[in-house]
């Protein structure tokens, strides 16, 4: 696993906008769509935020831009725990996007279930040819979207796996959500996990050491193998031996 250290929340935001614009660009020149996986809380919204702030945002024709999440709240629409409010807020409302090709989980006060939701949008997923990037925030507890310690999902590895699972019962609120599956965020060319803030030094330690006596925890599940990069400030790398290169 790479390592980027930032300083802050806000380093954080802009550095990691900036190779997005750049990942986006270079994807655009070679006549691809790329496509992003975005993910929730302050990074994610620090990311967002930053891409629409940023100076050089209008390189990217963001109408041929692809957009996934890792994972959504089980919740209304408008609701203020959804996760696709952050991209709204932080960067659709600067842009000029393709609404057919942002791929939102389904709101809870439609007309699907929580399971007929996850059905479809692993469909969405799955009908997807490629993945550049999948952004991750990395929770306390080692959590990834909404793939949990100590919970089925996680576990649920192999090519059988539907591309996005349904949550209940969740350890965080809302107790219902949609996620990713470890084999959809596996497929980015590209997974980045965000950790930000003395909280997350026992998660990043584990993530990054993985020692035999301790069960691997979802963020190390996912990133096994895989073109993986940790961006972390002095705090969360606070409890490691000795730094990935």
């Amino acid at each position: 696993m790479r390592l980027e250290r930032v300083e802050d929340l806000a380093d954080l935001g802009g550095r990691a906008a900036t190779a997005v614009i750049d990942l986006c660009r270079e994807r655009q020149a070679e006549g691809a769509i790329p496509c992003i996986v975005l993910t929730g809380g302050r990074a994610g919204a620090a990311l967002l935020t930053a891409l629409g702030e940023h100076p050089a945002v209008a390189l990217v024709n963001w109408r041929r831009v692809r957009f996934l999440w890792g994972d959504e709240r089980w919740v209304p629409s408008g609701d203020a725990e959804r996760n696709d409010r952050l991209a709204d807020e932080g960067l659709f409302a600067t842009v000029d996007t393709d609404p057919s090709l942002i791929h939102r989980v389904a709101v809870s006060d439609g007309d699907r279930t929580l399971a007929e939701a996850a059905a479809d949008y692993a469909d969405v997923v799955a009908g997807v040819e490629s993945i550049d990037l999948a952004v991750n925030g990395v929770g306390e507890d080692g959590h990834v979207a909404s793939l949990f310690p100590d919970r089925p999902e996680p576990q649920l590895v192999d090519a059988e796996t539907p591309q996005a699972l349904p949550v209940t019962e969740s350890p965080k609120p809302p107790a219902e959500r949609v996620t990713l599956s470890v084999p959809a965020l596996r497929r980015a060319d590209r997974i980045w996990f965000f950790a930000v803030g003395a909280g997350k030094a026992d998660a990043v330690r584990r993530i990054v050491e993985r020692r035999a006596d301790e069960d691997p925890l979802p963020a190390e599940i996912v990133a096994r193998g895989r073109d993986a990069t940790l961006w972390a400030d002095a705090e969360a790398l606070g409890l490691l031996s000795a730094l990935p290169e």
